[in-house]
């Protein structure tokens, strides 16, 4: 995990230049530029922020690291703003100061990564707009079990779960779903979990000498696109395609052909461009009509396979992810 401060990606929504802004709301997330996924998000509060009239402030690390997520929740309560809308990446990181980020009378909406502790430890934030990442995995992995068995009559040889930020608790969950699915299942192994790291030439070699070590890999399990490209990549490079299979948590262009064309099993739609908008259109009605949102607004875990690709396809084209 990254731990020093890096510079921050800002995208600010702009509207008519004589209009005035009734509100600014930042939108705090873990995901910066080098993450494609995470494209379709900004679109998406960018959208809310230009239709609604209010000032939408987006910043993303250019690399992973939970201290800048920090430095930055300071930096924008410190501005003042009507409503912050954060990625719960690691709630002990982020419980002290987002509770005096509440405390100031600050609005909060958690988006793409909740707090996973009971209602009463929680961070009381006002709702948790996304995924539940722990049944996207388990739900993944449970898919994949049932496709082995009846492509193949078993479960798989042996899969690892490629994870892109390690100590992220989204993605931490999503592979504790996958390895229990498997432990449910009755597998005689649990899928290891393998930093490949944000940087997708790193990630390309991790994986290719993990299945060199290990010829019995029929799995690939990626938490996201930064594992998903190179682990096709890898499967096509090296003549593996029909013999190892990648499955993955979200889609873009790349993962909807790899679906189409045989490298990936199945992906996890979580509807990227909603957690984008969503927060922005709720922070809105809260702030304005004083309106309380759901405690969880849930935009997946959905399971897309060749039979659901036209269903996705509409969404990828307009927002760039699914």
């Amino acid at each position: 995990m990254q731990t020093a401060p890096s510079k921050p990606t800002t995208v600010t929504t702009t509207t008519p230049a004589e209009k005035k802004y009734e509100y600014t709301f930042y939108y705090i997330s873990h995901g910066g530029p080098a993450d494609p996924w995470w494209a379709p998000v900004i679109k998406g509060a960018e959208l809310a922020g230009k239709l609604l009239g209010v000032k939408v402030v987006y910043q993303g690390p250019e690399k992973f690291s939970i201290k800048w997520l920090v430095d930055a929740l300071e930096s924008a309560a410190a501005a003042k703003p009507d409503g912050i809308i954060i990625t719960i990446t690691d709630y002990k990181a982020l419980d002290e100061p987002l509770r005096k980020v509440i405390d100031q009378g600050i609005p909060v909406i958690a988006v793409n990564v909740y707090d996973p502790r009971s209602p009463d430890e929680r961070i009381p934030y006002l709702s948790y707009i996304g995924q539940d990442e722990y049944q996207a995995g388990y739900k993944l992995a449970k898919y994949v079990i049932k496709w082995f068995q009846e492509k193949y009559g078993r479960l798989p040889k042996l899969a690892f779960i490629g994870i892109h930020e390690v100590g992220h608790i989204g993605l931490e969950l999503r592979a504790k779903g996958i390895q229990d699915a498997f432990k449910e299942a009755g597998a005689n192994y649990v899928p290891e979990k393998v930093d490949i790291t944000t940087d997708i030439t790193k990630a390309y070699e991790i994986m290719k000498s993990y299945i060199e070590a290990h010829p019995d890999v029929e799995v690939i399990f990626t938490l996201g696109p930064l594992g998903a490209h190179p682990a096709m990549q890898l499967i096509q490079d090296k003549g593996l395609k029909g013999k190892v299979y990648v499955a993955t948590v979200d889609i873009d262009d790349k993962i909807l052909d790899g679906i189409r064309n045989d490298l990936v099993i199945a992906a996890v739609s979580q509807q990227p461009f909603a957690q984008g908008f969503l927060p922005v259109v709720y922070m809105y009605l809260y702030v304005k009509y004083g309106i309380m949102p759901p405690d969880h607004v849930p935009t997946g875990p959905t399971i897309i396979d060749k039979s659901l690709l036209s269903l996705v396809e509409k969404q990828i084209k307009a927002t760039g992810g699914a």
